[in-house]
């Protein structure tokens, strides 16, 4: 038997006029996991979280819950809950009253309806608070409150619109955790639109990177991450640096690579191998790059190194970002250990060589006609 609250795609289109907001996507969510829909303003990922609860319908294709396609049926026929992004609470009604809500609409006695909301208040620890109206709340117990709404009719799949995006730092994470937990313990799937990575690294065990109304890439938190797919995947989560280069030759088993300004990189060839005089981008996580300081014009040539000026240096209490300029129009940024820094640090202006080793070298595929950058617009 099947466990419920599976979600899948296919070939999905959203358009506002003439605008596309999702393009043909397809995708699967298997049930009872947590998936974070992630990619900038703009890129689709509200649109297809709407077009699962069944306020937007497909321009073309199919949203199946459970094998059955659904477009066309009302959101309460669906087996889905959303928390919206402002939490949208009733001012008037009481916590117990928001959330026991949706139980009255259904002909739930009063008494009945009311002990349930209770236990469900109880359970995201606002059971103390079930008298008080939403004005009388902080950020996080409100929403709290929307979460137990939403999770007191037992759906399949828990759709959730930027939920943490209203709450301070010291919040965002406390919530972030309570939201792991629950879903673990309810087993059900939730569905999480984020723009913010590291939220989406912390709480995913799928992580779908949107670009332009298309899928990126889907994969786990630590694949996305640490083996992006694309420059645009690379770029967006921030843990790598990007470089363009063209294929001198392939030998040996390595690929070497001219980069600007004179440099070099060789990496080992593994399941895709680019033709010679073809120009490719190559990734390089932040945290595998070293740093030495450079005087003269002797390392210029060195393979695997880039060499550039220091222009910013962040402390980041267990590591410090060094920010260089001058290398193909972006910044290259290198995430030292803190004792590797303070044991030689580097200061803004200075003139350095980065170095990392030809494994930590990540060959990126190409998309034709898409944008590589994180900063797409238009419908979300």
């Amino acid at each position: 038997m099947r466990r419920p609250g599976e979600i899948e795609l296919v070939n999905c289109t959203k358009l506002f006029g003439e605008t596309v907001a999702v393009n043909g996507i397809s995708l699967r969510i298997l049930a009872g996991t947590y998936c974070c829909l992630l990619g900038p303003s703009g890129c689709g990922k509200t649109t297809i979280l709407r077009m699962i609860a069944g306020h937007e319908t497909p321009t073309s294709g199919e949203v199946r819950i459970d094998g059955i396609n659904v477009v066309g049926l009302p959101p309460v026929r669906r087996g889905t809950a959303m928390m919206f992004q402002d939490y949208a609470l009733f001012p008037h009604l009481t916590c117990l009253d928001n959330v026991a809500f949706s139980l009255e609409m259904s002909g739930v006695g009063k008494a009945a309806r009311r002990e349930r909301a209770r236990e469900m208040l109880a359970r995201v620890q606002m059971a103390h608070f079930a008298d008080r109206v939403p004005a009388q709340l902080s950020g996080g117990q409100k929403q709290r409150v929307a979460l137990a709404r939403a999770l007191i009719t037992n759906p399949r799949v828990l759709l959730l619109d930027e939920p943490l995006s209203a709450l301070d730092e010291f919040l965002r994470l406390q919530m972030r955790g309570e939201l792991r937990r629950m879903q673990r313990d309810l087993g059900i799937t939730f569905i999480h639109v984020t723009h913010t990575q590291q939220e989406a690294i912390a709480l995913a065990d799928l992580v779908v990177v949107m670009n332009q109304g298309n899928i990126e890439q889907v994969a786990s938190a630590r694949d996305v991450y640490a083996v992006p797919l694309t420059a645009y995947v690379a770029r967006f989560m921030g843990g790598q640096n990007v470089l363009e280069g063209r294929v001198s030759a392939v030998m040996d088993g390595m690929v070497a690579l001219a980069l600007p300004d004179h440099g070099r990189a060789e990496f080992p060839a593994r399941d895709s191998v680019p033709p010679t005089g073809s120009t490719v981008n190559i990734s390089v996580r932040r945290d595998r790059i070293h740093l030495a300081k450079r005087t003269g014009d002797g390392n210029a040539d060195s393979i695997n190194a880039v060499n550039g000026k220091v222009v910013a240096v962040e402390y980041q209490g267990g590591w410090v970002k060094v920010t260089l300029g001058g290398n193909g129009g972006d910044d290259f940024v290198v995430n030292l250990p803190d004792g590797e820094f303070f044991a030689d640090p580097v200061n803004a202006g200075d003139t350095v060589r980065a170095h990392w080793a030809a494994s930590d070298v990540h060959l990126l595929i190409s998309r034709n006609g898409r944008s590589d950058r994180p900063y797409a617009t238009g419908q979300n």
